[in-house]
């Protein structure tokens, strides 16, 4: 009895390992389709080579492929995440891949860190230059953790995020309106005292004070401030945003910066 268990064990194992060897020859990855959207040159030419490493996976079996490795691959390249990743049996395996569009710059010691509009750490450059053109929105007096690939940390980050939120709502493209963004602390334990200086293309400035609360409110508020100004206007002045002890977000155009 005994034996025969055995033998049947054997058999059926044998039987797995046939029908495995015969999955792994009829699905077997044989097209890897790529879909990049590419915003600058260096863009495409990544594309290229991401391209070139994910061929690597033509000829292994579609059945076993993990697909967690297919997006390690992907993760190589920190400028590009992956959008959409699946097996289309037989034979394909189909990937969109889009580039990370930047919007802050952060000085450090190793150089200007490009941070992209969630948050990502994508490269370091020595200069402020975006991949696409022009600069990218310069951070000051922030106190933040940035490492290549990784998500951003730091006091006040989330804060930042959370007003271009706010300024995206009206803004098509943050950085051609934006120019850089100050921190100012004030009374370190007071929030109340801190507050975001942005100083916009024109030369206007926007003073977002406690942007630890109601941040993409308050930008709102600002913004539409700032769309109702004619163009000289825009030139100059500030519009200081603030949030009144009930709750009230308010905002106004002043000729001179308020001291």
């Amino acid at each position: 009895m005994k034996k025969a268990l055995i033998m049947t064990s054997v058999a059926f194992l044998l039987l797995l390992a046939v029908i495995a060897a015969g999955l792994n020859v009829i699905f077997t990855v044989s097209y890897v389709e790529a879909s990049f959207s590419t915003f600058s040159v260096q863009g495409e030419e990544d594309a290229k080579s991401l391209k070139k490493e994910l061929d690597g996976f033509l000829g292994d079996s579609m059945t076993f492929l993990d697909l967690g490795d297919v997006e390690e691959t992907v993760k190589k390249y920190p400028s590009f995440r992956v959008e959409s990743l699946h097996k289309k049996f037989p034979k394909t395996v189909e990937v969109v891949v889009k580039d990370r569009r930047e919007l802050f710059a952060y000085e450090t010691e190793m150089g200007f860190s490009m941070i992209d509009t969630e948050g990502n750490c994508v490269r370091v450059a020595e200069e402020n230059v975006s991949r696409t053109g022009g600069e990218n929105i310069l951070l000051k007096n922030f106190k933040l953790t940035v490492s290549v690939g990784s998500h951003t940390e730091g006091d006040y980050f989330d804060a930042l995020m959370n007003a271009f939120t706010g300024f995206g709502y009206y803004l098509n493209d943050a950085r051609a309106n934006i120019r850089e963004v100050v921190r100012y602390s004030g009374n370190e334990n007071n929030p109340l005292t801190h507050r975001f200086v942005v100083s916009m293309q024109e030369g206007v400035v926007i003073e977002m004070s406690n942007p630890l609360s109601n941040a993409e409110a308050k930008a709102k508020k600002a913004m539409e401030v700032y769309n109702e100004l004619g163009d000289v206007a825009k030139m100059y002045g500030c519009i200081t945003v603030a949030e009144s002890a009930n709750g009230e977000i308010n905002a106004e155009y002043f000729e001179q910066r308020q001291v």
